[in-house]
């Protein structure tokens, strides 16, 4: 499947990132695979991978942690109720930089 890489603006809240996130899958049938900041920018970069129409996973919801201890907790929690880890990376949430995970 064809890949291609979008920047999300990391000045923005984690929700707004969230809906950018879903808005871009939604419109270029794709689901993101990677997400973590561009170097040199205040921006992250999502890579999207091409999904065929009707093959599109669900929503993606965001979550943010400090450090590994807290990711792997909410990583926990997640997959207790049902939920899959689709990518991890530090990224930048409000202009500071964090650890984003992404959910299905």
């Amino acid at each position: 499947m064809a890949t291609r890489k979008h920047l999300v603006d990391g000045g923005q809240t984690l929700a707004a990132q969230e809906r950018a996130l879903n808005e871009m899958e939604l419109t270029l049938f794709a689901k993101v695979t990677s997400y973590t900041t561009s170097t040199g920018t205040t921006n992250n970069e999502a890579v999207l991978e091409d999904v065929p129409i009707g093959k599109q996973p669900g929503p993606l919801s965001l979550e943010q942690a400090t450090d590994d201890t807290q990711a792997a907790t909410i990583k926990a929690a997640q997959e207790k109720a049902g939920k899959t880890l689709a990518f991890q990376g530090n990224a930048l949430v409000e202009s500071k930089e964090t650890i984003v995970l992404g959910f299905r």
